[in-house]
């Protein structure tokens, strides 16, 4: 486990470094950039577009879920916010809000911990110039006064816990627990990036206020059952961080739920469709080749993905303008479009096949690649791990996911696949 943690945060890392935009490493830029992150959703560089294969939200997640809510909040924080950031450059606003939900309730669950969540602290020899007057000239030479000691430690302090949550007294870092007034302020702060996302998307009224309703839960018994252990100002901190919870609960109830996508909104979901992708046949470069970050996509292995909101979009304006293909087919084009562009590199003699509702088991040509996509109906209206598709008038295929989508991973590997045969038929 430490072995593969360690590597996801070092992927992490570069991933962190491509949302920077930059094609070279300025330790000052980097750092205030990443102060700047906890204000809320800040304009980040876009992923070049051969990265559409790594797996980048996995290996963030699996960095997150290293560290605990009763021990390391802060960099358990730290890492939930870089993930919430790969989603948002990627337009995938569901993914946004559940990640953020994970840092609600990381914070929530936190109070109870507080004497025991472990702070950053700073290694005085590294940052006392009284104590190591030679650190003022660490870094200098040939001119590179960016990378000197100052900016290294700079850079690193910016990476050990979320702006809102260091407390400092000017330059200095003070060392102290971290407050419920401080851990209120951060979930009210969340809270509202939380409101933000999901008026980005469509069709998620009903999840909204699921979440809500279970924030709102968690924070109510903590009130009632640890509230009078706290001080006064602890009290009104936990308060206020319920009653907004509640103003946004509000809010939510009174959208129009008819809010969303003018052209061909598929049953009135809103952005909550997901399509089944398998890649197959002749493997290409980018799965041959060892990488730095491993791909998401396993050859051969179905993945169930959500279609975000733009390419629902992408989808519809192609259906306007072809009104002939079915929507499903104009989804399946759109989604698979990227992959395609990746899987060429560049070289247009490169065959790949796109196959949609058809299977990776039929007869294929070993010289070809292929990818195979449909859009998979979710069996529970708000959250579920099942898919299925309907197999003409005899059958159903079921697939089934680790974890509930929407989830804070935009695709999950499929582990099961089972056949059902309908009712009264052969």
């Amino acid at each position: 486990t430490l072995c593969r943690t360690s590597q996801a945060i070092v992927d992490g890392v570069l991933v962190e470094l491509r949302l920077r935009g930059s094609d070279g490493i300025h330790l000052d830029q980097i750092a205030k950039l990443q102060r700047d992150r906890t204000e809320g959703f800040r304009k980040l560089g876009n992923l070049p577009p051969k990265t559409i294969f790594d797996a980048d939200e996995e290996s963030v997640l699996e960095a997150a879920s290293f560290f605990s809510h009763e021990t390391s909040l802060s960099q358990k924080l730290r890492w939930l916010y870089t993930l919430r950031d790969i989603h948002v450059v990627k337009k995938q606003w569901s993914e946004v809000a559940e990640a953020l939900m994970l840092c609600a309730h990381s914070l929530i669950k936190s109070l109870d911990h507080l004497p025991n969540l472990w702070r950053p602290s700073r290694f005085d020899l590294w940052n006392d110039n009284e104590r190591s007057p030679w650190l003022s000239s660490i870094g200098l030479s040939g001119g590179q006064s960016s990378q000197g000691n100052a900016v290294v430690m700079d850079f690193a302090n910016a990476f050990l816990e979320p702006k809102n949550m260091a407390q400092r007294k000017g330059q200095i870092m003070v060392q102290s627990h971290l407050s419920v007034e401080c851990i209120c302020s951060t979930l009210i702060s969340v809270i509202d990036q939380v409101e933000v996302a999901y008026d980005e998307e469509d069709g998620m009224e009903d999840l909204a206020c699921s979440h809500f309703e279970e924030l709102l839960s968690m924070l109510t018994i903590v009130i009632n059952t640890e509230g009078k252990r706290h001080n006064v100002e602890a009290r009104s901190a936990l308060r206020r961080a319920r009653a907004h919870i509640c103003l946004k609960l509000a809010k939510i109830t009174e959208l129009d739920a008819g809010k969303g996508l003018t052209v061909n909104r598929v049953e009135n979901n809103g952005a909550q469709i997901y399509i089944h992708v398998v890649l197959h046949g002749k493997k290409t470069e980018r799965f041959i080749e060892s990488t730095t970050i491993p791909t998401f996509f396993e050859w051969d292995i179905p993945s169930i993905c959500r279609v975000s909101k733009p390419t629902l979009e992408a989808a519809a304006r192609m259906k306007q303008q072809n009104p002939t293909e079915s929507w499903e087919e104009c989804i399946c084009q759109t989604f698979t479009k990227p992959l395609i562009n990746v899987l060429r590199n560049g070289k247009a003699e490169q065959s790949i096949e796109l196959r949609t509702r058809g299977s990776h088991d039929i007869l294929i040509d070993e010289t070809k690649t292929y990818i195979s996509a449909m859009v998979v109906q979710k069996k529970s209206s708000i959250k579920s791990r099942k898919f299925f598709v309907r197999n003409g008038f005899d059958s159903i295929t079921e697939y089934t996911v680790a974890h509930k989508f929407p989830h804070s991973l935009s695709r999950q590997r499929t582990l099961k696949t089972s056949e059902f045969k309908m009712p009264g038929q052969r």
